[in-house]
């Protein structure tokens, strides 16, 4: 006999909320064994995937995800690199960039571009979300670097770390400057277990929301 228990009003959209961050974590866990395509010399290479393109694909799912998230409001989420047009200086790459509507250049061809990179005045910028692979230690400089040129947002998201480890590397993050951290799954202390965490997906789309004020 099928369940007929109502579903609470409170969890009847959940999927909905965070279906990117969960199609990303099963994409991402069948991904997690092909090593980073790296040199044997002589022109010999061992590995799958490599590594940059993966962290693009990681960058790009959680794009499509941020833009849905404040989608209400009026933002654009894009990758590319921060620029302060006075002083000419330029931020390292940053995977996404939370801006105001439009650019001071982009880096794209023809009609169906393979990338969309743009140059973003710092003055413009709202937050900024640094993407990672395997999280196991905190890059304290980079929060610094983009704080120096005005932008006094980052946010850590992390593929995946440890899930004994993760309330520590949160400490750690927030003492480096970052505003928070999240992942899409976490590790399990055996090594080969991982667990998606829909609670923690659903409170990292709060934040956001709660972030830039989307209803």
């Amino acid at each position: 006999m099928a369940d007929t228990t109502p579903i609470p009003v409170a969890n009847r959209f959940r999927h909905l909320a965070t279906r990117e961050l969960s199609q990303l974590a099963n994409e991402l866990q069948n991904l997690k064994d092909y090593a980073p395509l790296t040199s044997t010399g002589g022109g010999q290479y061992q590995g799958h995937i490599l590594a940059f393109v993966k962290g693009l694909r990681i960058s790009a799912k959680l794009t499509y995800f941020l833009r849905k998230c404040i989608s209400t409001e009026l933002l654009q989420v894009s990758w590319g690199h921060i620029i302060d047009v006075e002083s000419g200086v330029c931020s390292p790459e940053c995977d996404v960039i939370i801006h105001s509507p439009g650019h001071y250049d982009k880096w794209n061809e023809g009609e169906q571009p393979i990338m969309e990179f743009l140059f973003v005045e710092a003055k413009h910028v709202k937050a900024v979300v640094s993407c990672k692979s395997t999280l196991a230690s905190i890059d304290t400089e980079y929060p610094a670097q983009l704080r120096a040129i005005g932008v006094n947002s980052v946010i850590l998201f992390a593929e995946c770390c440890s899930k004994t480890n993760f309330e520590n590397l949160k400490q750690q993050a927030i003492v480096a400057g970052y505003t928070g951290l999240w992942c899409s799954y976490f590790t399990l202390s055996s090594g080969n277990e991982v667990e998606v965490d829909e609670e923690h997906h659903l409170q990292f789309h709060s934040a956001i929301r709660e972030q830039f004020q989307a209803p």
